[in-house]
């Protein structure tokens, strides 16, 4: 860590002495705001340094003159003369003493004088100030002995007078040296002064200076930062104008916006609202809106908003009703939530809502198109199925006091109709047999029709097996009677099965079972005709329970199963562009057994997932036989919904991929509806893990179960297959052909392909080819085949029409 260290602070150091070098110091330095800032405070630093530092040897050297002038102009000089002169007062005072012309108090006083005038030449004005004089301590030492011989003189002691006088001799003489060494310093202090003055001379120049320059740097400092200052005034005018745009470009976005954007206070007041919020709510002027609440304008805030004002959490988008301008009834789908306030708490709360009164409504015309009978308008199979099992629970929650009964009717001679009046006329017989059983029924009863020529009945609330019979009854008669279609009189007649829940039945499942099975009893009795399912029709399901047993034993042995492939083509091409596995069961005892038949009977004995494992395995197995042969050629494979339901189906195909080692791209999971309905979360995941993986993903059968647009908005699928009832009564001028378009141009719009399933007539082909669908499968165009069959197509074509995919 220390090396590592140390390497990145050599680096930055060569970095730096290279900038040095290059002389890009001034920019490194001086970029950025606190840079310049620290700039500015080193100038001002220096420029404060360099003006006291001069104020101080401006002051120092004054100082110093002062004590040199002080020196010339109060030297020694003058107070060693005074001394010398006591000296001879003395001695002339002393002569005078001697003479009798003076006394002895005069003496004394005048030796005082001289020995003051000594002890000042010693001290000065300042402590040590003449203490330089060589000659001090041999004058004090030469008077020290005067004082007391004077005294004995005075004392009237004789032969003293040579003494004193000898003494006050050498201090004289000693004083005269000290007079000249004053004068020689007088003079040296006198050059002194001269140079001293020169020298404060050049040293307050140097100080005016560098006063001048620290005035010129605080000037040009001061300039900078005024420049500085400007360029922050107009930057921040500038950034002002800007959010000003900026703001004005925000309010005309949020007004161009469909979207009502709404902004309130803690209290519920106004404080923003946009174009779309005003024309809907029919409000004013924002002058007079702002600052008031909504309760006082007579608008309705929604339960999320309230919650929010009240301090709760930012509320999801939600429904709810709203009256608009008009008074009309609107469905918004709105959210809320607060903004913070800058200090961690709750600020201002934003609302922003959606009119979708009309995607409603268009979701519920297609909800009304995926429920019911396009033809008719009654309920379809997803529908009747819905209102069954609702039936079966409102029987459970009564425990059974009263129940009631279905009927499934089936239109006995209806596809010879269809073939000799077109499909128009066995249109116009269906309708007209709708009319006539939905006059039979009560209010409570629901009619259906599950496809085709078959319907079905719901009678409410029965007391028993004779009021079921009357009805079936009933509805015979009514089938039974002749039909005039286009000026043709028709003769139909119906047939149906009836059984009684609950005592005959406790699922949906297991009714419509046993009423088919009732229908295929009076079907097979001569038809015309309503049987009610009866313990003797048991034989029927001992024969479908030893059908799963042999089908279980088919799965185990896999020798019954296999599977034929019916190519898919693009329209006007000669050669399959892929193809559909389709399960075939031949059995020794029964012969070929129906996929109808057994795979709705795995599902229901849990065998859906072993079916399902043996369909992509040997799928996967033929996709890689024809690869080894040349052939590239996609396989579609079904799939049921309980795997997606139960969250088999990506572990399945995975298994099958891992297996055989082909491409996922190969592969094509087809799914129905039904995958939808069981489980829509678990199913968006299943589907989104197979995409991510590379495997494409066709929704079957579309438009004949709960075609839900939100479903293929939240599922992209890759393929989209038409289902064959809309296929079959597909002409230029019906339904059909109005449905089939809708459906490609919905498909397109969401990237996804589209399949029409049950091609069987040139026409039909022609139509779908108009209608822009991109791909077509049907016996017209090749029939379900062994493999080797359909590998035969490509290897008997021509050299160039072998391409595939």
């Amino acid at each position: 860590m220390m090396s590592d260290s140390t390497g990145v602070l050599s680096r930055l150091g060569r970095r730096r002495r290279g900038a040095w070098v290059r002389g890009n110091w001034p920019r490194q330095f001086l970029a950025g705001p606190a840079a310049r800032r620290r700039v500015f405070q080193f100038s001002l630093g220096v420029a404060s340094l360099l003006f006291v530092v001069s104020l101080g040897v401006s002051l120092l050297n004054v100082s110093s003159q002062y004590r040199m002038e002080a020196r010339v102009q109060r030297s020694g000089l003058w107070m060693a003369s005074q001394a010398q002169i006591e000296i001879i007062r003395t001695l002339a005072l002393l002569d005078r003493f001697l003479a009798g012309k003076a006394d002895a108090a005069a003496v004394s006083l005048q030796f005082e004088i001289l020995l003051s005038r000594i002890d000042l030449l010693s001290s000065g004005d300042r402590p040590g100030e003449h203490a330089e004089l060589d000659q001090l301590p041999e004058i004090a030492a030469a008077m020290a002995p005067a004082g007391p011989l004077l005294a004995r003189l005075l004392a009237g002691e004789a032969g003293v007078q040579a003494e004193i006088v000898a003494a006050l001799g050498r201090a004289e003489q000693l004083l005269l040296r000290a007079n000249q060494q004053s004068q020689l310093e007088r003079k040296a202090a006198a050059g002194d002064v001269v140079g001293g003055l020169h020298s404060l001379h050049w040293t307050l120049l140097t100080c005016m200076l560098g006063l001048l320059v620290s005035a010129g740097l605080l000037t040009a400092l001061l300039a900078l930062e005024s420049r500085r200052a400007r360029r922050h005034l107009l930057g921040a005018h500038a950034a002002a104008l800007r959010q000003r745009e900026a703001e004005r470009t925000l309010r005309v976005l949020i007004d161009s916006l469909p979207a009502m954007v709404s902004a309130y206070d803690r209290q519920g007041r106004y404080l923003f609202f946009n174009e779309a919020y005003a024309r809907f709510h029919g409000l004013g002027a924002e002058a007079t809106v702002i600052g008031r609440e909504p309760a006082a304008l007579r608008v309705t805030m929604d339960a999320g908003l309230q919650r929010v004002l009240h301090g709760h959490a930012a509320e999801p988008f939600a429904e709810y009703l709203a009256t608009d301008q008009e008074g009309q009834q609107r469905i918004l789908l709105a959210t809320a939530a607060p903004v913070d306030d800058g200090q961690g708490g709750p600020g201002r709360v934003v609302h922003v809502a959606l009119d979708i009164t009309s995607r409603k409504a268009a979701e519920d015309r297609v909800r009304h198109l995926a429920e019911h009978d396009v033809l008719t308008g009654l309920p379809n199979r997803l529908l009747f199925g819905t209102r069954l099992r609702q039936a079966l629970a409102a029987v459970r929650q009564r425990q059974g006091e009263r129940g009631f009964a279905l009927h499934c009717i089936n239109l006995d001679r209806f596809k010879d109709v269809n073939d000799s009046l077109g499909h128009h006329g066995g249109d116009r017989l269906l309708l007209a047999a709708a009319e006539r059983m939905r006059a039979c029924l009560r209010l409570g009863d629901t009619l259906a029709r599950l496809g085709g020529d078959e319907f079905a009945v719901i009678q409410a609330d029965i007391g028993g097996p004779a009021d079921a019979a009357r009805l079936s009854g009933r509805l015979v008669a009514m089938l039974a009677r002749p039909f005039v279609i286009d000026g043709c009189t028709v003769h139909c007649g119906g047939s149906i099965g009836s059984v009684l829940a609950p005592a005959q039945g406790f699922t949906a499942e297991a009714l419509q079972q046993r009423a088919e099975i009732a229908l295929h009893h009076a079907k097979q009795e001569g038809k015309g005709r309503a049987l009610a399912f009866s313990p003797e029709m048991e034989a029927a399901l001992a024969e479908r329970r030893a059908l799963e047993a042999d089908l279980r034993q088919a799965l185990e042995e896999e020798t019954a199963l296999r599977l034929v492939f019916q190519p898919k083509f693009r329209p006007g091409a000669s050669l399959p562009f892929g193809c559909e596995a389709l399960l075939r069961w031949d059995d020794p005892r029964r012969g070929a057994v129906s996929p109808a038949n057994f795979v709705p009977l795995a599902e229901e004995a849990g065998m859906a997932a072993s079916l399902s494992r043996f369909v992509l395995h040997r799928a996967c197995e033929q996709i890689r036989a024809w690869q080894a042969q040349g052939l590239v050629l996609p396989v579609a494979v079904n799939l049921s919904a309980l795997h997606f339901a139960s969250d088999q189906a990506v572990a399945l195909v995975e298994e099958a991929l891992a297996a055989s080692g082909v491409p996922a791209a190969l592969l094509e999971v087809e799914v129905t509806e039904g995958v939808l309905i069981r489980n829509a979360a678990a199913a968006r995941d299943a589907l989104a893990a197979l995409r991510a993986r590379g495997v494409r993903v066709a929704l079957d059968d579309f438009g004949t179960g709960y075609s839900s647009l939100a479903y293929l908005q939240q599922l992209p699928f890759d393929v989209v297959k038409v289902d064959r009832a809309f296929i079959q009564d597909l002409s230029p001028d019906g339904s059909s052909a109005r449905i089939v378009d809708a459906i490609v141009r919905l498909a397109h719009g969401l990237g996804a392909e589209v399949v029409a399933e049950g091609v069987e007539r040139p026409e039909q082909l022609a139509l779908l080819t108009e209608l822009g669908c991109d791909a077509v499968q049907g016996f017209l165009l090749g029939r379900p085949m062994p493999p080797e069959q359909l590998a035969t197509l490509f290897f008997a074509a021509p050299e160039g029409g072998r391409h595939v995919a």
